[in-house]
């Protein structure tokens, strides 16, 4: 009687353990799925589109000479540079401008070739570009295949001028040192930057990515085509650079352009990074986009 009772004793410990091992994996069956469901929620909610409800009516507006529209960015402190970039964006810090103008759009096939046709201006020309050279000559695309010397010769002719490297800094992140023009993660429809999944695996007619303007209401800050700047290139120069309005080094070699192209990694689309060419460098990956002094002196 006594082994009858220890063997149920026995048989009974054991359906307890048994039952206590499946209630445990049913538990962690159950975390899982749980787990599973709010990833799988989180990536819904990455991948949402929020909707765009900045205003932008409160940036003065005027239409250039050109007759293109430019906006203006207020006098003021902002955030230049970064200290999580490359070498020649350190240090990040403050620094003051003067209010300016910047165009709206960058320049398009069809307002450089209004430009071209007044002045008997050499046409533009890359030596290679892998894509249908016709794609050069669509009106409402991005003008690329100018050197830093067209483009300056352009603006001079619509009474403007080139941003200086700053004046492009702070017109593409705003006060606040966002690390794209939109905001600091990278977002579709945001920018036309490397690939076809943006839409184009080339230049792209400005102004097609509204979501992605800057909080001034600047289009194209990012991707399309990377735009040239007024100053020298020195790597080294935001080490010593003045806090107000700096104008970029004397006498170097290279000219700096900004903003990445539709052939650039998300990386290389930030508002702080820099890169730098010889001025007669003609590119498909590179255009324009011109600015003025609010009050010249």
């Amino acid at each position: 009687m006594r082994d009858k009772n220890l063997m149920i004793g026995v048989i009974g410990c054991f359906l307890i353990a048994i039952i206590f091992v499946l209630v445990i994996v049913w538990e962690i069956k159950k975390s899982i799925e749980h787990d599973t469901r709010v990833q799988q929620m989180a990536k819904k909610a990455n991948d949402v589109e929020v909707a765009d409800n900045r205003d932008f009516s409160i940036y003065e507006t005027l239409i250039g000479d050109d007759g293109r529209e430019m906006i203006l960015v207020p006098e003021g402190i902002f955030s230049r540079g970064s200290d999580s970039g490359g070498f020649d964006e350190k240090p990040m810090q403050e620094i003051y401008l003067d209010a300016f103008y910047v165009d709206k759009y960058e320049v398009s096939v069809e307002a450089y070739n209004i430009y071209r046709k007044v002045t008997d201006y050499v046409e533009p020309s890359v030596p290679f570009f892998q894509g249908d050279h016709d794609l050069m000559k669509i009106d409402k695309n991005a003008v690329v295949g100018v050197s830093w010397n067209d483009a300056t010769n352009f603006c001079t002719w619509a009474g403007k001028r080139l941003l200086t490297e700053a004046e492009w800094e702070k017109a593409a992140r705003g006060t606040h040192g966002l690390k794209f023009p939109w905001g600091n993660k990278i977002l579709q429809k945001r920018a036309n930057l490397a690939g076809t999944g943006d839409g184009y695996a080339y230049m792209s007619p400005v102004g097609n990515y509204p979501m992605g303007r800057s909080v001034y209401g600047v289009y194209d800050m990012a991707g399309n085509v990377s735009e040239w700047v007024a100053d020298f290139y020195d790597q080294f120069y935001y080490n010593n650079a003045p806090m107000m309005n700096p104008p970029g080094p004397e006498n170097k070699k290279n000219r700096v352009f900004r903003g990445g192209s539709w052939d650039a990694r998300s990386v290389d689309i930030r508002t702080s990074k820099r890169f730098a060419a010889s001025p007669g460098r003609k590119d498909s990956i590179l255009g324009f986009r011109c600015g003025r002094s609010k009050n010249p002196k």
